[in-house]
C-alpha cells in the first residue's frame, strides 16, 4: 500500500506543477463592440461597469455610503431620464482614432424618447444621417442606437453609422487585436494601444530626462482587476532596453522615495507602495500592483474624513 501514497504524493506534486506553467485565460475581442471603431483606432479602452459594480471590494465600498453622490450634472440626467449608470450601464469602450477624434460606446439600458428629449430641453441640434437621428453640441455628436449609445468626435460618430449602415468595412489594426488578446479574462478594466509623441502634452517637449524617456514609448497594455483586493498590470514597450531600464530606475526611483516620506506618517501608504512592483525585460517594462482592499477602503475613509475637516 505504501507504493499508492508514493505514487499519489508524486502525481500531485505534477500536477501542482504543472498548473504553475499553465498561462492565465485571456479575453477574446468584442467584435460586436469593435466593428465601430475604423481601422486607423491607435487605442481602445474598455471598462465593464456591470462587473465593477458587483465586485466584492466595490460593494463594500458602496456599502459604506462612499461614492453614493453623483455630479450634479450627471445627477440632473438620473432625474431627468431615469438612466442611473451605477444600475443601467453595462460596459464601455472609448477609442482614440487620432489628436482630434475619440469615439465612446455604450452598452446601456435606457428609454431612447426620455434621453432623446432630454438634448433637445438642452437646446441641442440635430439631424437625420443614414436613417439616424444624431444630436450634435459643436464637434461633439451623440446617437441612440438599440442598447448602445456612439458619442465623440463628430466625424467618429458618422464613420460609425457608417460602418453599421455598409456592413464589411476593415476593423481595427492586427496590432490592436493581437494586443487585446493579451489582456487576463476578468479584468473588468483594460486599455491597450499605440503611443506617438503628438500624444504628449505641450509643456512635455521640454529637453528633461522624463520627457526624453517617454518619446522613446511605443505601445502598452493596462488591465485591472478587482475582486476582495485590486490586482493590477501595466506593460510598457519602448524603442530600446536602455530606455526601458531608465524609465524602470526612474520608477523605482520614486517609490523608493515615497516610502521614504511616508514611513513614519502614514504606514498604511507604505504598504500601499509595498504593493507595487516594477521590472524590465529587454525593452519592455511591466508594473505589477496587487493591494489588499481593506487597506483601500481604509485609506479612502481616511481621506474621507479628512475633506470635511
Amino acid at each position: 500500500m505504501k507504493w499508492i501514497v508514493g505514487v499519489s504524493i508524486i502525481a500531485s506534486a505534477l500536477g501542482w506543477a504543472g498548473t504553475m506553467t499553465i498561462p492565465p485565460a485571456t479575453i477574446t475581442p468584442d467584435e460586436a463592440t469593435l466593428k465601430y471603431f475604423p481601422q486607423e483606432t491607435r487605442s481602445i479602452a474598455f471598462v465593464d461597469v456591470a462587473a465593477l459594480v458587483n465586485a466584492p471590494l466595490v460593494q463594500d465600498v458602496l456599502n459604506k455610503g462612499q461614492f453614493n453622490m453623483l455630479p450634479q450634472g450627471l445627477q440632473e440626467i438620473v432625474d431627468k431620464t431615469g438612466f442611473d449608470p451605477r444600475r443601467d450601464l453595462n460596459h464601455v469602450t472609448v477609442g482614440y482614432i487620432s489628436t482630434r477624434e475619440r469615439l465612446i460606446v455604450a452598452d446601456a439600458r435606457y428609454d431612447t424618447f426620455k434621453a432623446e428629449q432630454f438634448l433637445k430641453d438642452q437646446g441641442k441640434s440635430s439631424e437625420t444621417y443614414l436613417g439616424r437621428v444624431v444630436y450634435r453640441d459643436a464637434d461633439f455628436a451623440v446617437t441612440f442606437l438599440d442598447g448602445v449609445v456612439l458619442l465623440g468626435s463628430d466625424s467618429a460618430v458618422r464613420s460609425a453609422i457608417d460602418r453599421i449602415t455598409y456592413p464589411g468595412s476593415v476593423q481595427i489594426g492586427s496590432d490592436l487585436l493581437q494586443a487585446i488578446r493579451t489582456i487576463e479574462a476578468g479584468s473588468q478594466m483594460w486599455a491597450v494601444g499605440s503611443f506617438d509623441q503628438q500624444d504628449l502634452p505641450a509643456g512635455v517637449y521640454q529637453s528633461t530626462p522624463a520627457a526624453e524617456i517617454l518619446k522613446s514609448l511605443r505601445s502598452g497594455t493596462w488591465q485591472m482587476r478587482v475582486d476582495r483586493d485590486l490586482h493590477g498590470r501595466a506593460t510598457a514597450d519602448f524603442v530600446d532596453a536602455q530606455s526601458a531600464g531608465s524609465v524602470t530606475d526612474m520608477v523605482r526611483g520614486l517609490i523608493a522615495v515615497a516610502k521614504l516620506q511616508t514611513a513614519k506618517q502614514q504606514p498604511d501608504l507604505l504598504h500601499v507602495l509595498d504593493g507595487i512592483q516594477v521590472s524590465n525585460t529587454g525593452s519592455s517594462v511591466v508594473a505589477q500592483i496587487d493591494e489588499p482592499g481593506d487597506l483601500l477602503i481604509k485609506l479612502q475613509g481616511v481621506r474621507s474624513r479628512a475633506a470635511f475637516k
